[in-house]
């Protein structure tokens, strides 16, 4: 698969099945696109919330734990069929939404994508702005039309890096997850340096509520929100590896710890630079001069362009299922997930920004659920099975028909695993019931979900024989 993405077989380009001899991609090349992918500012907006919750030794053990326990539902509901069957994630819905339902899973992988790719651009531009000023000595209203013009540079390199697919994808990323890793350390050492580990410890959460059970288990969940977002990102990585099993840790450790790892930037920076939002940049430029704002930028560019280099990959493979976006050239269907971003990050990312914490835990809110229905299903109720055939095939015939296309069971699943969540954390208003301070609301979110759905397939769809179960 060389030159452009239009000379890749059409299984790669589309989301079709891949065999596992057409697989290009070993465990190295899976931990350079899952760390490529989860390393980016918005780990800086993670931290930066926990922040307001827990100190530095809580705050630590939080986001390392709940990066983690966030990867557990991802890693059981993709990891199995999407490496087993060579296909992405909205595929395998479709045996749990049915054949026309899952474009409910693909709406979710594109808004979800599109999302955090709008906070990194905005990131990178708002930082890029910020160390030119300070370099160029230019006045305060030069910050809008840099940060404008910046947001727009790097839509316009994303949609160029894509080009060749996924070829780009694994030259790319492999590049920049070791850039990123490289200059995370550093930006950590340098914000320690200048800061103090001192200050750092010292420093109390600014919106710590009375009953710490609650703020713990808000820190706890922040994170577990935020990588079970990974949903709509795990299938389209994986289903390019020939091997589950080598690729587990790859993806875990890529995906899930390097979130939680650099989110501790973000986590100490919000503890000792109130009102920062987690973001370093402008702080270590403020003590460290340009050339400490410079290597906290490289830091920026490099990892907020390779996370929308992936995000812009799974949202156009998502979309181009859809048959009349099939027929679409490649680089023409990687720009219906890139102009919103361009045009948000550089003209609307104030109002976006305002409103990054309830973006955060909608993801929770969402993919839990879907994360539940799908290990439930795949592990326990289809015995480790896909009918790939059925999963493309759009007639009455296919066992994932349902219902015109449709399958009921599944959605009351997902409305029923939405609830739960929302009755144990409002994500408008963080107004939370009992008893969220003890079990969060993401996990037993995707139990609940679950469980609605193995309870709808033994009384509903297995005694009318529908989707494939039997009678």
């Amino acid at each position: 698969m060389t030159g452009t993405a239009e000379g890749a077989p059409a299984e790669v380009r589309n989301g079709w099945p891949l065999p596992r001899s057409e697989r290009p991609w070993g465990p190295p090349a899976v931990f350079c696109a899952s760390a490529a992918t989860a390393v980016a500012t918005w780990c800086f907006a993670i931290g930066g919330q926990v922040a307001a919750y827990l100190n530095a030794a809580e705050g630590t053990l939080t986001a390392l734990c709940g990066s983690l326990l966030g990867m557990l539902p991802v890693v059981l509901a993709c990891l199995p069929p999407c490496g087993k069957y060579g296909v992405d994630s909205v595929v395998v819905s479709r045996a749990q939404l049915g054949t026309r339902g899952s474009v409910f899973a693909t709406a979710l992988v594109c808004v979800s994508t599109v999302g955090w790719n709008i906070v990194v651009m905005i990131s990178l531009a708002r930082a890029g702005a910020e160390v030119l000023i300070a370099a160029a000595d230019l006045p305060p209203p030069a910050r809008a039309p840099l940060e404008a013009g910046l947001a727009l540079a790097g839509a316009a390199v994303v949609w160029y890096g894509l080009r060749r697919g996924p070829d780009s994808l694994r030259d790319m990323t492999t590049y920049i997850a070791a850039g990123v890793i490289v200059l995370g350390a550093v930006v950590l050492v340098l914000l320690i340096r200048h800061v103090g580990w001192d200050a750092i410890t010292a420093a109390r959460p600014s919106s710590a509520r009375p009953d710490h059970a609650f703020n713990y288990a808000t820190g706890v969940e922040l994170l577990v929100a935020s990588n079970l977002s990974w949903w709509a990102y795990t299938g389209a990585i994986i289903r390019l590896a020939p091997s589950t099993r080598a690729t587990l840790w790859p993806a875990v450790v890529g995906l899930g710890l390097s979130v939680g790892l650099v989110s501790l930037i973000g986590l100490y920076t919000g503890l000792a630079v109130p009102g920062s939002g987690g973001d370093p940049s402008r702080h270590l430029l403020e003590l460290g001069g340009v050339g400490v704002g410079m290597t906290a930028l490289a830091f920026i560019v490099l990892a907020n362009i390779g996370t929308a280099i992936v995000g812009v990959y799974v949202a156009t493979l998502a979309l181009r299922q859809i048959p009349r976006v099939a027929r679409i050239p490649w680089n023409v269907s990687t720009l219906a997930p890139i102009l919103p971003v361009a045009v948000v990050s550089a003209f609307l990312a104030a109002p976006f920004s305002a409103r990054f914490g309830t973006f955060l835990t909608l993801c929770g809110v969402l993919f839990g659920p879907i994360a539940g229905i799908q290990i439930v299903d795949y592990h326990l109720l289809r015995r480790a099975r896909l009918d790939v055939a059925a999963a493309f095939d759009p007639s009455r015939r296919s066992a994932y028909h349902f219902w015109g296309g449709v399958n009921p069971v599944g959605f009351a699943a997902l409305a029923a695993g939405v609830a739960v969540y929302v009755y144990l954390l409002n994500p408008l208003t963080y107004v939370s019931h009992p008893p969220y301070e003890h079990i969060t609301a993401g996990i037993p979110s995707a139990v609940a979900a679950g469980a609605v759905y193995a309870l709808g397939t033994r009384l509903v769809l297995r005694p009318l024989g529908k989707g494939g179960y039997g009678p």
